[in-house]
């Protein structure tokens, strides 16, 4: 198999690279509000539920902080059928002072465009706190703290063309990694782009996701290969697989998001039930940095 891999001068050819990173981290965020939305329900007599800020965050490895702002809502107020990019809008936090606080000093984040909220280049250190500050005129305050994961990147990795025997054709991914001597966990991401179309298709896109327990590896290499479901692929598809070393709570929180059909819509609307690490809201402070890698399907 001929692997076409272009790593990151793919997204150059798109746009600006830190351009696209911040766009593509922002985008993968709304993925997590905006899918698996449930089908609305005619009831009537539902008691109104205040509306809690929910927080989603992700940096980039030239350290731009990307933070979306979003509320919670109810279950009856969103379907299949709902525009992503209309119902972000109708969640969107656009009026709160968002702040990082460490041992440099206190950054202040510049409000962006639908409850996105970065672009400062903050010198994260690994293995340090921060803590993260939200001041919602609307909503109120939250807080969350957190330490910076160490980057882990693939050593190798190639995907490929299989047909399952079912009409279908699938991304098989072949990976390799040197895990660190700590306990690890980790979250891959595989998600299916388009040159001409990267927002459209990032705004409601059917992103596979894979979780890494380092339990029977801890400090060794690791590699495995596994299937994309349940998208069908052609030759020429161009994917982005991300590998993210991320913390135990987060870690648990996505498996269980991953047992449930409608999870995310479950944690955003009521009742609200799911991990968090946001002290008077819901979500969870991230600082991790994903490795990305984009690739061409072929046979």
């Amino acid at each position: 198999m001929d692997l076409n891999f272009s790593g990151d001068t793919m997204w150059v050819r798109l746009l600006s690279l830190r351009h696209l990173k911040i766009r593509y981290s922002a985008l993968m965020l709304t993925f997590m509000v905006c899918s698996c939305l449930p089908d609305p329900l005619d009831v009537d007599g539902i008691p109104v539920v205040k509306p809690q800020i929910v927080v989603s965050t992700q940096i980039i490895p030239d350290q731009s902080l990307i933070v979306l702002l979003t509320k919670t809502f109810g279950a009856l107020d969103a379907s299949d059928e709902s525009d992503p990019e209309a119902l972000l809008k109708q969640i969107a936090i656009v009026d709160a002072v968002v702040t990082i606080e460490g041992q440099e000093g206190i950054y202040e984040l510049e409000g962006l465009d639908n409850g996105l909220y970065g672009g400062l280049i903050i010198p994260f250190e690994e293995g340090r706190e921060y803590t993260l500050h939200v001041v919602s005129s609307s909503l109120g305050e939250v807080s969350a703290t957190t330490t910076v994961k160490p980057l882990v990147s693939f050593d190798d990795i190639k995907a490929e063309l299989i047909f399952n025997g079912y009409d279908d054709t699938l991304a098989q991914i072949t990976y390799r990694l040197k895990d660190t001597a700590e306990k690890n966990w980790y979250m891959l991401n595989v998600q299916q782009i388009q040159r001409h179309e990267l927002v459209d298709n990032l705004l409601n896109p059917r992103a596979f996701t894979r979780l890494v327990d380092d339990h029977d590896f801890n400090g060794k290499e690791f590699q495995e290969t596994f299937r994309v479901f349940p998208r069908d692929f052609i030759p020429g598809d161009t994917i982005a697989i991300s590998l993210s070393n991320i913390s135990k709570n987060y870690y648990d929180f996505i498996d269980l998001r991953l047992e449930n059909r409608f999870s995310f819509v479950e944690y955003l609307s009521e009742p609200v039930n799911y991990p968090s690490n946001v002290n008077g809201g819901k979500g969870f402070f991230n600082l991790y940095i994903p490795d990305v890698k984009t690739i061409v399907l072929e046979y």
